[in-house]
């Protein structure tokens, strides 16, 4: 059965998809999103359930793939075989991936319904409004500096997914080009799955760059990963917790797909908000 909720609050699904990144957007009496994916042989039938299980028989109004990383758009050809994706957003930055199956899948689909979104642009969804902070940069020559880059306010709350990016868009891009306000965020999606690379500074091994992190002042900290030897970095982990205020009555501050698996935040429009997990 469909989700009855979804016509009075918006839903996000932080799905478990491994190795990847996978969400699910459902914004009240307007559009439904997918961010990524990472649909695998292993993982397939899960997902699948979840989404018929949420969506019955509605199709995907907009993809938006953050950047064309294999793990950001792995079963993109399935998923539109199921659901059928209406519209395909992207950056229009080739990604590092551009030799695997996974990219030619998703690049046969972009010339169908792909469209490419700029940075500092917004839209209006119903009572939401979608903002891209970050996107195509010809100043970046790193890919996932040139992730996109999604903020999502609705009511008194705020939702950050943030790609791939590291310290550098931020630093250089995001924060001079909009307000504390628009920065700030109730929930962080940490980026590229809790990569040291969203604090590190190469230039000075012994300083983190954090002030990022402070204006979004995260209350609850979502890492998507699977099972891998470089991800999350011990010490984002350790600024994630120090940097997130606590959600809810007992004050979490960080939760992991790997751990909690498919996570799903209820925010109504009065700005209260409800999560669990283990779905």
């Amino acid at each position: 059965m469909v989700d009855t909720i979804y016509k009075v609050i918006m839903k996000l699904h932080f799905m478990d998809v491994g190795q990847g990144n996978m969400v699910l957007i459902q914004i009240p009496n307007s559009k439904t999103i997918v961010c990524d994916c990472n649909i695998t042989e292993e993982n397939k039938e899960s997902i699948m359930d979840y989404l018929k299980n949420h969506l019955g028989n509605n199709t995907i109004d907009i993809f938006i793939n953050t950047h064309r990383d294999a793990d950001h758009m792995r079963g993109i050809k399935l998923l539109n075989k199921e659901f059928e994706i209406n519209e395909l957003w992207d950056g229009g930055v080739s990604g590092t991936t551009t030799n695997s199956d996974e990219y030619k899948e998703y690049m046969e689909l972009r010339r169908d319904i792909g469209k490419e979104v700029e940075s500092l642009k917004y839209w209006t969804f119903g009572d939401c409004t979608l903002r891209i902070m970050n996107g195509k940069n010809e100043y970046f020559n790193d890919a996932n500096d040139q992730s996109l880059v999604i903020k999502l306010e609705y009511g008194n709350n705020g939702v950050l997914l943030t790609g791939d990016t590291s310290y550098k868009s931020w630093k250089e891009f995001i924060l001079p080009n909009y307000s504390d306000k628009k920065i700030q965020s109730e929930i962080l999606l940490a980026s590229h799955h809790g990569s040291i690379s969203f604090f590190d500074n190469p230039s000075d091994e012994n300083y983190y760059f954090i002030k990022h992190l402070k204006k979004i002042n995260p209350s609850m900290t979502i890492i998507s990963l699977g099972d891998n030897n470089n991800h999350p970095h011990e010490k984002a982990v350790k600024l994630y917790n120090k940097y997130s205020n606590g959600y809810g009555k007992k004050k979490g501050k960080l939760l992991t797909t790997k751990e909690h698996k498919t996570i799903t935040f209820e925010f109504n429009k009065d700005g209260s908000s409800s999560c669990k997990w283990g779905l």
